[in-house]
C-alpha cells in the first residue's frame, strides 16, 4: 500500500507562520472593505431566490468571495442546514432546526406472533439486538442512506432521505422506506408506522369528514417559522401497497412528541383490549394490533399512519413547502438520491483519497460508513437544562465540593431558560446528546469534510457560553434527553469543566487555512504582491467552505468567537486554580499548576478519564498534568488568532502564560523516580508527593505538544508507550500500565481498554510534532507507523466482524466493548487511515 508520508514541522517555535500571519493580515483588510449587506438584501430575505438559491445545498456560487457578503453568507448556511434528520436518538426521524416545530419519525414491530408490540422500535436501544444498523453515505447537508438490520423481526430497512432547494425554509424533502427480508424463506410481517406532529404553534390541516386513508395520502399544513407546507404518504412498491392504511389522529400536549411512541403503543393496546372484551379472540396479530382508525380530536397536531407488509416494500413520505417552487416527487426523490450518491462517493475521495493510497473498496465502506454515522448523528437540541449554581467563585469557596455532590453545604439545582444546540452525538444508542469533551474529536473529522458544518457546530457549542466563561460539560436539554440519562447526571455544575477539545477543532481549522492560503500571494511581512489568486481563478465555492476559501468570512469568523475563546481560557485557569507554594512546591510559576474539580474517591469525571486512577482520596492539595497539559494547548492556540487578529497585548501575555506552563509541566509533574509526568498530592502531613499511575495521563506534555522533540524525557514518554509491559498492546495503547496495581480493576473503563480518541492524538502529535530530526525521530517514526497500523486493521477487523465501530476495545483481545455503534471519536479511524505512513 503507496501512501504519502505526513506532514512535519518543528515546533521549536509556537508562533504562527508567517505565511498564516501574513495571509490574514490581508485577510483582515478584506473585512474592513467587504461588501456590506446590500438594502435589496432585506429582513425578508425576498433575495434569496436568486443568490441564495445557488449558494445553498452545496451548490456553486457565481462571483468573487468579496461579493459573498456576510449576511448572505450566514443565511445560506441556515437554508442548507434548515432541515436534516435531526433527531440523532431515534433510528429515522426528521426536523427543522427550530424549536416547537414540526416533527416526522418512523416506528415498527413484527405481526409474526401477539408479543411483537412489546417491541415496538423507535429510539436507538441496544438492547434492541439489531445486526447492524447505521448510515451507510451522508453528507450532512443534503442526503443520506441507512441501512438497519433488524435480526428478531427479519427485516432489513433502508432510509433514503433527500433534500431539493428552493424558497426560503429550507426548501423541501422526501424519505424513501424500503424493506425486505434478511432471511429469504423465512417470513417477514411487519407493521410501519410513520408520525407527523406539531409540537408547537401549527395546525395540521386533516379535515376528519374527508379523510380518506388510501395511498397516496396528501394534507397540508403550517408551522411557526416554516410558512405553509404539504405532506405526501405513499405506497410506492411492494405486494403490499394496496392494503389499508390504519391512522389516527390526536392531540399531543406541547413538548411531549418525543413519548409519541408510548401514546401510539396506548392506542394499540387499548383497541386490543376492546377487541377482546368484545369477543374477537381469532384476529391474527396484525389485525389485534392494528391502529384505530379515528380522530381523537377535530383538529388534530399529530398524525399517525401505519401500514402491514409481508414483504419486500416501500413506502415515502414528501414535504413539500408552499415557498419552494420546486417540488419533490417520486421520480424526484430517484434521480436526486442517485446523483447524490455519486457525488458524495466523488467528494469523499477527493477529501479522504482512500482510495488513491491503495485501500480496497470494502475499507472505502467501512470508512464512508463510519464518517457517515458521525454526519448522520448531528442533532438539534432544545429545552431547559438543570444546573446548581450554588457556589461563588471567590478565593477558598472550592474546597467544601471536593466529594460527593451530596457535600454541597446548600444545593439548589434550578431548570435554566430554555435554548438550544446543534451538535453531533457520541453514540445514538447510549449517548444520544451534546458532550463538550466529545465534541473537538467529533468535529476534527467533521471540519475536514465539511469546514463550514464544523464551524456552524462550534459556534453553536459556544453561543452556549454563560458570561463567566463555563460551557455544561453535557448537555441535558428537554425532558426526552434527560428521559435517556440516570437521574443522578442531571444536574450541572458551573464549577466543573472538562477538556478543552473544541480548541483542538479549532487549532486544525487554522491548519485548513494555512492550507488554503498558499493561493495567495504574499512576502514576508505579510504585504499581498498581487491581487489574491481565489479571486482570479475558477475556484468554485460553496456552502461547505464559504469560511475557508473566502478570506473576509473567515476573520470574521475568528473576530467573533476568539472572545469567548479567551473567556473560555480564563474561566478555566481561575476555576481550576490548585496550591502550589502553600505546600513547599518549587516551581518557576506560582500560578501554573491546576487540579480538575468534582472529584470523588474513584472517579475524576470532569477529566473525562473517569475512573482512572488519581491520588488515593480527593484534596485541595492535588495537581493533575493532564489539566495543565490541556491549559497549555488552550493558550498556544489562542497565541496564534491573537497573533492573526491583531491582539498584541494577549499575545503578549498568552506568551508568559506558556513558557511558565511548559517550566511547570517539568518542575512540578516529571517524577525523575519513575521517569514519567505523574500528577501531585499532599500525604497528611501536607508534605507534597507524586502520584505517578502511569497510562494515558503520563503521556499528556507529549500529546499537547509541550515536549520539545530534543528533551531527553521525550525518549521516555516514548519507551512506555511502546514497552509491551506498559501501554503497548497489538490494539493501540491501552489507558493504563499492566504494571499498574489498578489495571483491569473495578469498573475498568479508563483502567487498561484500548481508547481511539487518546490513540488519535498520539498519532497527530507524534506526526506534527516529533517526525524532526533529532535523538528521538526514528524511535517516533516507529512508533507512529505501527500504532497506526494497529489500529486501524483492528477496528476494521471488529467492524467486520460485529458490523460496528465500538466505544472502546479490550487491550488483550482487540474486542469492541461496551457502547455501540460508537461512531463518535472512534470515527476518527478516518483521519488515521487519510494520515498516510512516514517514509
Amino acid at each position: 500500500m503507496t501512501q504519502p508520508g505526513p506532514r512535519t514541522r518543528s515546533r521549536a517555535s509556537f508562533r504562527p507562520s508567517t505565511r498564516l500571519l501574513g495571509t490574514f493580515v490581508m485577510l483582515l483588510g478584506l473585512v474592513a472593505r467587504s461588501t456590506v449587506v446590500r438594502a435589496e438584501l432585506d429582513p425578508a430575505l425576498d433575495a434569496t431566490n436568486s443568490f441564495l438559491g445557488n449558494i445553498h445545498m452545496g451548490v456553486d456560487v457565481d462571483g468573487t468571495p468579496e461579493e459573498i457578503s456576510s449576511f448572505a453568507a450566514q443565511a445560506a448556511q441556515n437554508q442548507s442546514l434548515y432541515w436534516g434528520p435531526y433527531r440523532p436518538m431515534l433510528y429515522f426521524g426528521t426536523r427543522p432546526r427550530l424549536p416547537d416545530t414540526v416533527m416526522t419519525g418512523l416506528m415498527w414491530y413484527g405481526t409474526q406472533d401477539y408479543s411483537g408490540i412489546d417491541n415496538l422500535r423507535h429510539g436507538c436501544e441496544e438492547r434492541d439486538g439489531f445486526e447492524k444498523y447505521g448510515w451507510l453515505k451522508a453528507d450532512g447537508r443534503t442526503f443520506g442512506v441507512q441501512q438497519l438490520k433488524d435480526t428478531r423481526n427479519n427485516v432489513e430497512l433502508t432510509t433514503d432521505f433527500i433534500k431539493v432547494p428552493g424558497g426560503g425554509h429550507g426548501g423541501s424533502w422526501g424519505a424513501r422506506i424500503s424493506g425486505k427480508p434478511i432471511r429469504e424463506g423465512e417470513p417477514m410481517s411487519i407493521a410501519a408506522m410513520y408520525y407527523i406532529a406539531i409540537d408547537g404553534e401549527g395546525e395540521l390541516r386533516v379535515d376528519p369528514n374527508t379523510f380518506v386513508p388510501t395511498s397516496p395520502i396528501v394534507f397540508d399544513g403550517a408551522a411557526k417559522d416554516l410558512g405553509d407546507f404539504e405532506f405526501t404518504l405513499e405506497q410506492t412498491k411492494g405486494a403490499d401497497k394496496n392494503e389499508p392504511i390504519h391512522f389516527f389522529g390526536g392531540i399531543v400536549p406541547p413538548g411531549n412528541v418525543w413519548r409519541i411512541k408510548e401514546y401510539s403503543k396506548e392506542v394499540i393496546i387499548e383497541r386490543a383490549q376492546e377487541l377482546n372484551s368484545a369477543g374477537k379472540t381469532d384476529l391474527s396479530p396484525k389485525e389485534f394490533f392494528a391502529l384505530p382508525d379515528v380522530f381523537f380530536n377535530r383538529d388534530p397536531n399529530t398524525m399517525v399512519f401505519q401500514m402491514h407488509f409481508n414483504s419486500e416494500f416501500e413506502f415515502e413520505i414528501r414535504y413539500n413547502s408552499k415557498s419552494s417552487p420546486n417540488s419533490v416527487t417520486n421520480e424526484v426523490i430517484t434521480t436526486a438520491l442517485a446523483k447524490a450518491v455519486d457525488a458524495f462517493d466523488e467528494r469523499f475521495e477527493n477529501t479522504f483519497h482512500l482510495a488513491e493510497h491503495g485501500y480496497n473498496a470494502s475499507m472505502v465502506d467501512f470508512a464512508q460508513a463510519t464518517m457517515s454515522n458521525l454526519i448522520g448523528g448531528i442533532g438539534y437540541f432544545y429545552g431547559t437544562a438543570i444546573v446548581d449554581e450554588s457556589f461563588t467563585y471567590e478565593e477558598g469557596q472550592f474546597d467544601h465540593l471536593e466529594g460527593p455532590v451530596a457535600r454541597r453545604p446548600n444545593p439548589n439545582p434550578q431548570q435554566t431558560a430554555s435554548s438550544s444546540l446543534f451538535t453531533a452525538v457520541p453514540s445514538r444508542s447510549f449517548f444520544p446528546r451534546g458532550f463538550y469533551w466529545d465534541e473537538g474529536f467529533h468535529q476534527t473529522l467533521i471540519g475536514q469534510w465539511d469546514n463550514d458544518l464544523s464551524l456552524e457546530i462550534i459556534q453553536s457549542w459556544f453561543d452556549r457560553q454563560d458570561n463567566d466563561g463555563w460551557i455544561h460539560r453535557e448537555q441535558i436539554l428537554g425532558d426526552e434527553a434527560r428521559s435517556r440519562v440516570p437521574s443522578e447526571f442531571h444536574v450541572q455544575y458551573p464549577e466543573h469543566a472538562n477538556p478543552p477539545t473544541l480548541f483542538k477543532a479549532i487549532n486544525l481549522y487554522l491548519d485548513r487555512l494555512q492550507n488554503v492560503s498558499q493561493v495567495f500571494a504574499v512576502d514576508a511581512h505579510g504585504e499581498s504582491k498581487q491581487a489574491p489568486l481565489a479571486m482570479e481563478s475558477n475556484v468554485k465555492h460553496d456552502v461547505t467552505n464559504a469560511r475557508l476559501m473566502n478570506p473576509a468570512l473567515a476573520a470574521e469568523y475568528l473576530k467573533k468567537l476568539y472572545p469567548k475563546l479567551i473567556l473560555s481560557y480564563h474561566w478555566m485557569r481561575q476555576t481550576m486554580q490548585g496550591e502550589i507554594r502553600k505546600y513547599g512546591r518549587q516551581s518557576r510559576s506560582r500560578v501554573e499548576g491546576y487540579r480538575w474539580r468534582g472529584r470523588t474517591l474513584t472517579h475524576t469525571l470532569t477529566s473525562g478519564l473517569d475512573d482512572y486512577p488519581r491520588a488515593p482520596r480527593p484534596s485541595v492539595g492535588e495537581l493533575h498534568v493532564d489539566l495543565l497539559s490541556w491549559i497549555g494547548f488552550m493558550n498556544r492556540n489562542l497565541q496564534s488568532i491573537a497573533a492573526i487578529l491583531g491582539e498584541e497585548d494577549d499575545v503578549e501575555e498568552l506568551e508568559d502564560h506558556y513558557k511558565a506552563i511548559v517550566a511547570n509541566v517539568d518542575e512540578l509533574h516529571w517524577s525523575e523516580e519513575n521517569k514519567a509526568y505523574c500528577d501531585l498530592t499532599v500525604d497528611d502531613d501536607d508534605q507534597s508527593y507524586h502520584v505517578c499511575h502511569k497510562g494515558y495521563i503520563s503521556l499528556f506534555p507529549m500529546l499537547m505538544g509541550i515536549i520539545s522533540p530534543e528533551s531527553e524525557k521525550l525518549g521516555h514518554v516514548l519507551d512506555l508507550m511502546y514497552d509491551p509491559e506498559e501501554l503497548w498492546s497489538p490494539f493501540g495503547l491501552r489507558s493504563l500500565s499492566k504494571k499498574d496495581e489498578f489495571f483491569g480493576a473495578g469498573e475498568n473503563y479508563w483502567r487498561g481498554p484500548v481508547w481511539i480518541n487518546i490513540n488519535y492524538l498520539a498519532l497527530h502529535s507524534l506526526k506534527d510534532n516529533y517526525l524532526v530530526e533529532g535523538p528521538y525521530q526514528d524511535k517516533a517514526k516507529r512508533i507512529y507507523n505501527e500504532l497506526r497500523d494497529n489500529l486501524i486493521h483492528n477496528i476494521f477487523s471488529e467492524y467486520e466482524r460485529s458490523g460496528f465501530v465500538w466505544e472502546q476495545y479490550n487491550e488483550l483481545t482487540g474486542r469492541g466493548q461496551r457502547s455501540h455503534p460508537f461512531t463518535g471519536w472512534t470515527s476518527m479511524v478516518v483521519l488515521m487511515m487519510q494520515m498516510g505512513r512516514a517514509e
